[in-house]
């Protein structure tokens, strides 16, 4: 039996988070603990005037004004961990390695790569697929195309395009088959005084007796040359 009453003193103690120690003030900062301190615990016994704050990972005291003493006795509690350590059930790491099949890594690089190269010509757009279906109707693939080209071919010749279709021909069941099927093909080149426009365009005069608007598809150039004077 007393072997039994013996242990239970020693073994509280071990399990006691309130410590008392006696520090001696050397520098700027002086250190107390390598566990955390319980907020509002920590008395210093001292009749010196002095002020500081609690500094964690490991506690340290930093003294905005020092005692005069070269020593000091403190009491303060501990927390029974400390927050500089990782503590988790589970890492990631033998997580990750415990798959069978290696996991799908998706670079960045791979969707900044244009499907095709245009050189120096800055292009913007979109391509589309829909997928429509109905309890009348099968199912539909659709797709669509907005493209758009600018940008300067040599020094001096500029060129501007823009395509759009609604229906590219997506196998086996595509139905445009050919250029002039697209829904929209306009391709302007231009340089100093004269301009060239291939496929769809519009041809507008804005008169008060030749007013008219008519979209047409095929060739259109316009220049200016000066016949003479202040007449081009």
């Amino acid at each position: 039996m007393g072997l039994i009453f013996s242990i239970g003193p020693i073994f509280s103690q071990e399990l006691s988070n309130l410590r008392k120690k006696s520090i001696f003030i050397e520098t700027d900062t002086t250190f107390i603990d390598s566990l955390a301190i319980v907020p509002g615990s920590l008395i210093i016994k001292s009749d010196n005037s002095f002020s500081y704050h609690v500094l964690n990972n490991p506690s340290r005291l930093a003294w905005i004004k020092k005692p005069s003493v070269s020593s000091i006795e403190i009491e303060y509690r501990v927390l029974p961990f400390s927050f500089k350590n990782n503590y988790n059930r589970l890492s990631f790491d033998s997580i990750f390695y415990r798959f069978g099949a290696t996991p799908v890594k998706l670079s960045s690089d791979r969707f900044n790569t244009k499907p095709i190269d245009f050189g120096k010509l800055s292009t913007s757009g979109s391509l589309g697929r829909s997928l429509s279906f109905g309890n009348r109707q099968d199912a539909i693939l659709n797709s669509s195309l907005n493209l758009q080209m600018s940008g300067y071919l040599s020094d001096s010749i500029y060129m501007a395009a823009a395509i759009s279709d609604n229906n590219l021909p997506i196998q086996p069941d595509g139905t445009t088959q050919n250029l002039n099927e697209i829904d929209k093909v306009s391709i302007l080149f231009s340089k100093q005084n004269w301009k060239l426009q291939l496929g769809d365009f519009d041809l507008r005069q804005k008169q008060y007796f030749l007013n008219f608007y008519k979209r047409l598809q095929g060739i259109m150039y316009q220049t200016s040359q000066p016949i003479g004077g202040n007449i081009t």
